[in-house]
């Protein structure tokens, strides 16, 4: 087994779950590595995410040259 791919993906996890804490949106232990995220409202985090999902294409469009004959 890859051990430096598994210990890659651990640090990966455990920053993003620090990140979520750090932000408000959950309580992250490091001791047992249990996080524990917040309620929030689905519809409103579907409405921002699509925004800047949006216009993160749209900008990978136009330095791409997406759309030209």
């Amino acid at each position: 087994m890859n051990w430096t791919l598994v210990r890659g993906l651990t640090y990966v996890a455990l920053l993003l779950a620090s990140l979520l804490a750090f932000l408000g949106l959950a309580e992250f232990n490091p001791t047992t590595g249990m996080l524990k995220i917040h309620p929030f409202n689905a519809y409103g985090a579907a409405a921002a995410l699509s925004g800047v999902i949006s216009s993160a294409l749209a900008t990978l469009a136009l330095i791409r040259g997406w759309g030209r004959k």
